[in-house]
């Protein structure tokens, strides 16, 4: 109910509405020029209905140009509101472009967005979109128009609406907006007495999303990327580690069997030397060993033989070091303790 004052061409229609409440419930009496309205002033015959709380009024005339105001009352008081209806002649003319539409327009890439269009005209008009063709586009399209010095497609027109204000409504959707969608466009109105146009400019912003095809991949869609990764790196670890165990295995196993190897030969050279040392040496007195002198007395005999000069039993090398540390302790009369070392290499 804000707008007051209406301005309709003939042959349109227009609806004023008086919504009010109250307590107990209000009636509704409409007036034209402070005449109560009759039932043939609504409109041509039945064209012009009252009801409870809008009056419409059709296929106006110059006659229903006047003042319309609603009075509602109950016991408890009166409100009223007037509206002011013009009932404009038509002429015959061209169509013309009412508002500010079509407006230019930025959309994001993939977007939609849309123009329209407002034409008032005396009979229904013909309203047609184009778009400019850039230049060196003209192959893209099977059809061009000429309008002044450039050329432009016609795109595909939705239906016509027809307003209450006498006036149609046309609008173009651009749906999942491209970069080629950008450009000028224009609304046509036209009907047999010309035509009338205005232009608007669309911009598609840049698509910002990330190229997917850019980095191909080979992995199944169906399983995620953890079990992808996990997998090879689970083997990888499995294999290693039994890698690592069967080289310390086996080098174990070297150094065993070389120790267990060396052991024995040690103890046949001993028995050998022992053997050599038995036929060296002077007979051993009764009671003695009767197999062969001590192992300790073999090495002293083999050092006294070495610091004579190598006569006797030639030395033997052997396949390990055997060290014997010991200390010696001893007393003398005068009270004196002494005590000292003896280390003995055998080779």
């Amino acid at each position: 109910m804000r707008k007051r004052v209406i301005a309709r061409p003939v042959g349109s229609s227009v609806r004023l509405k008086c919504t009010a409440s109250g307590n107990p419930r209000p009636d509704i009496v409409w007036l034209k020029d402070s005449r109560p309205l009759a039932d043939e002033d609504g409109g041509a015959g039945e064209e012009g209905k009252k009801k409870k709380w809008t009056l419409s009024l059709k296929n106006l005339k110059p006659e229903h140009s006047g003042k319309y105001t609603c009075q509602v009352s109950n016991r408890a008081g009166e409100i009223n509101a007037t509206y002011k209806v013009e009932v404009i002649q038509r002429t015959n003319s061209r169509p013309i472009l009412t508002g500010t539409h079509p407006v230019n327009t930025t959309v994001d890439y993939g977007g939609t967005t849309s123009f329209q269009c407002k034409v008032r005209s005396d009979v229904k008009p013909v309203i047609q979109w184009l778009k400019r063709v850039e230049s060196g586009d003209e192959n893209k399209f099977n059809s061009t128009i000429e309008v002044g010095d450039h050329r432009f497609v016609v795109l595909p027109t939705g239906e016509v609406w027809s307003r209450p204000d006498g006036s149609y409504l046309n609008k173009l959707l651009i749906t999942r907006a491209k970069e080629e969608d950008a450009g000028m466009y224009i609304c046509l109105g036209a009907n047999t007495m010309g035509y009338s146009f205005r232009s608007a400019f669309l911009t598609v912003l840049p698509d910002m999303k990330p190229q997917n095809n850019v980095i191909p991949t080979a992995t199944s869609p169906g399983l995620p990327w953890p079990v992808i990764i996990g997998i090879p790196a689970g083997v990888a670890f499995i294999l290693g580690t039994a890698l690592l165990w069967f080289c310390q295995s086996k080098r174990t196993c070297s150094s065993s069997s070389s120790s267990s190897s060396a052991l024995p030969a040690a103890q046949r050279l001993t028995a050998a030397n022992r053997d050599r040392a038995c036929q060296a040496l002077p007979p051993q007195p009764a009671g003695g060993d009767k197999d062969c002198l001590s192992y300790e007395d073999y090495v002293a005999h083999q050092q006294l033989l070495l610091a004579q000069g190598g006569t006797g039993v030639a030395p033997k090398v052997y396949p390990k070091i055997y060290t014997d540390i010991h200390t010696h302790t001893h007393s003398h009369v005068d009270g004196k303790v002494h005590q000292h070392q003896h280390i003995h290499y055998q080779c």
